[in-house]
């Protein structure tokens, strides 16, 4: 039996109870796929993060939810440098990150850490009828001029836009017909956002259940997704670009805060960063066999 050393922080979070729960494990390399699978589904959280030697890069990370690993994870990035500025292992500055498929850009600051995401792809559109049937909604919720459709900055998710906050707020999905449609699209999950017309640019909820994951309290791979999906679709003005919020978690009780920035070329995305910070690190230690 083996002692693992696991740090647990909240991403994505701006007050006390806010944000998403991920867990760090540093200096990872020793460790096999199998205990890295066991280490992540006695933590319990969406996601954790084990941190890794690279050869191209500053480092490696790779990423498990309680059921099988990913290709990458936004809030767990986010935990994993924030985790490493607050230990003073690294200092504020641009670093590289070496992920499944891309070697991404990070930028730390003192209060937010910002991490490119893949460049978007957008993939086919869902029945209305069909994703309006999951969710336990009527079509007429949904919002007809822009139709559902899967995207990835890294994971590939359903971006489905509602109608208003209140729909968004009392949706009570259907898991299996979720995971069904997943599955038959090679997709994450759902990601459904109402826009609002104040600070925030729109609030958002993401249902993963064939990850293990019924709901998330705030979703960087998505969120980038999303930002790509309403600059597609001409929902974001230009002035707005370096200042997109997404707000998460809160019809569960944790607020979380995800901050997008887009660059542009020629009307062409060229990249998007989402970011914010940790609150509430805190260090245990798991068993392993």
């Amino acid at each position: 039996m083996k002692l693992i050393e696991v740090y647990t922080t909240n991403s994505f979070a701006e007050e006390i109870g806010g944000g998403n729960p991920a867990a760090v494990v540093l200096e990872a390399d020793a460790l096999s796929e199998e205990t890295m699978q066991i280490i992540a589904r006695k933590i319990g959280y969406s996601e954790t993060a084990f941190v890794l030697k690279s050869s191209i890069a500053d480092l490696r990370v790779r990423y498990f939810t309680p059921v099988r690993e990913v290709d990458l994870c936004g809030h767990a990035t986010i935990a994993v440098f924030s985790l490493l500025r607050d230990l003073n292992i690294i200092e504020s500055g641009q670093y590289k990150l070496e992920t499944v498929h891309d070697v991404l850009h990070i930028e730390i600051g003192a209060d937010s850490v910002m991490m490119e995401l893949s460049k978007p792809r957008f993939f086919e559109y869902a029945d209305p009828v069909e994703v309006a049937d999951s969710l336990n909604i009527e079509v007429r919720d949904l919002v007809s001029e822009y139709l559902p459709q899967f995207v990835s900055t890294g994971l590939k998710d359903l971006i489905i836009p509602v109608r208003s906050k209140a729909v968004l707020d009392h949706l009570k999905p259907d898991f299996d017909k979720i995971i069904e449609l997943s599955k038959q699209y090679n997709a994450e999950g759902y990601h459904v956002f109402s826009l609002d017309q104040g600070k925030v640019t729109a609030y958002t909820r993401n249902f993963a259940p064939s990850l293990g994951i019924m709901e998330e309290a705030a979703t960087g791979t998505a969120s980038g997704a999303l930002a790509a999906y309403l600059y597609k679709c001409g929902l974001l003005r230009r002035e707005k670009l370096n200042s997109i919020v997404f707000v998460q978690g809160e019809v569960f009780g944790r607020p979380s805060v995800i901050r997008a920035s887009i660059d542009t070329a020629e009307d062409s995305i060229r990249s998007i960063y989402v970011g914010g910070n940790i609150m509430d690190t805190k260090k245990k230690y798991v068993e392993t066999e």
